[in-house]
């Protein structure tokens, strides 16, 4: 992260902590900048062998996943990119080009944890020669279509009119539900997301995490025939507890991709095992790539 590094308070719920110390020594350690365009990227690169492109959730930074990620480190070539405040998915996509072109990946397994899953599908679908294998992770079929474009539209509206503390607490209120697991209470996800949305986001980031969705669904990105001569594999990592998750996915994400998908489950562990339960979720993102 590279917002404000003040240690929460005791009063804030300060069972985040660990979350969030670990990810900014993370960045220390593994850091990179790069400018595209205009655009100044961060991300970061460690491990070697088989390299995976890990595109991470909707709080952006990629360092909250931190414990994972050195694990996973272990046996690949870690790529981890944070997400700038960009408002379309041409420009995220020339950042990922550009990182992966100079980090010298050619061809890389490609993973998608929640709206990173939405990123992944449509990187996928204008790269299918780039990517070996698809793993998502607590994230469905990003086939959204246009009917979505209203609900996105009005929501970037909201984003950009509302006071910031309020902005702050509403979006905490309706998160708090997701960063949660059987054996993590919902206290250490509010922490973290009151930390990371009220010290490190900015409105821009908001906005743009609508409206990239937005121009995905306008766009109509992510489709059957996008993927009908890719010759990859596709692993899906989801919790009996998730409620992003549907009973349908896995059958449109089949319809979708054109091929049988591989599901992993990781019990109850919720929707941000990532965070708040990484050594399991390492063991599952591992079998997942075996």
């Amino acid at each position: 992260m590279r917002g404000d590094r003040r240690e929460p308070a005791s009063g804030q719920a300060a069972a985040g902590a660990d979350v969030l110390l670990r990810s900014w020594r993370f960045t220390d350690a593994y850091g990179r900048e790069l400018t595209v365009g205009a655009v100044r990227w961060h991300y970061a690169r460690l491990g070697r062998g088989p390299a995976v492109l890990w595109l991470t959730g909707g709080l952006r930074r990629a360092a909250l996943g931190a414990v994972s990620l050195e694990r996973l480190a272990a046996a690949h070539t870690v790529v981890a990119p944070d997400y700038p405040p960009v408002t379309s998915f041409a420009a995220m996509d020339a950042g990922l080009c550009a990182i992966l072109a100079a980090e010298g990946i050619d061809g890389c397994d490609l993973v998608g944890q929640s709206y990173g899953g939405m990123l992944a599908q449509a990187f996928l679908a204008a790269h299918p020669e780039r990517i070996r294998r698809l793993v998502l992770s607590s994230s469905g079929p990003a086939d959204y279509g246009r009917r979505w474009l209203p609900v996105l539209a009005l929501l970037i509206a909201v984003v950009r009119v509302l006071p910031r503390p309020l902005l702050t607490r509403l979006l905490v209120r309706a998160l708090s539900g997701l960063l949660s697991s059987e054996r993590s209470p919902r206290a250490e996800g509010a922490a973290i997301l009151r930390r990371t949305l009220g010290h490190d986001l900015t409105r821009a980031d908001v906005v743009s995490h609508f409206a990239v969705a937005a121009d995905v669904a306008r766009r109509l990105l992510v489709r059957p025939d996008r993927f009908a001569g890719w010759q990859g594999d596709v692993a899906v990592l989801r919790a009996e507890n998730d409620r992003t998750q549907g009973a349908r996915d896995i059958p449109r994400l089949q319809r979708l991709l054109g091929r049988p998908v591989r599901v992993i489950s990781m019990g109850s562990a919720g929707h941000a095992a990532v965070l708040l339960e990484p050594d399991r979720y390492t063991q599952w993102l591992e079998q997942a790539l075996g």
